[in-house]
């Protein structure tokens, strides 16, 4: 997602504001719904996983944040 809205909005500025929105949003944001997440990391603590949801939680957060960075780090290069 951090390469399309960088590409979207830095690099190719004439594609609509309501094609950026439904990209981002409705297709590339059903493939990391944060319910799922929310859900698996629940399971985890509720089965008694208490290390394993922990590190589920927090890497999943940590590497969120590091994946949204490299791809908008991407869409910059050559610029």
């Amino acid at each position: 997602m951090g390469f399309f809205i960088t590409l979207a909005f830095e690099r190719v500025p004439a594609i609509p504001t309501e094609v950026r929105l439904i990209v981002a949003t409705g297709f590339l944001g059903a493939y990391t719904t944060f319910s799922t997440y929310g859900l698996e990391s629940n399971v985890l603590w509720r089965d008694r996983f208490y290390s394993l949801a922990t590190f589920y939680w927090a890497g999943s957060a940590i590497l969120g944040v590091i994946a949204v960075q490299l791809g908008a780090t991407l869409a910059r290069l050559g610029k």
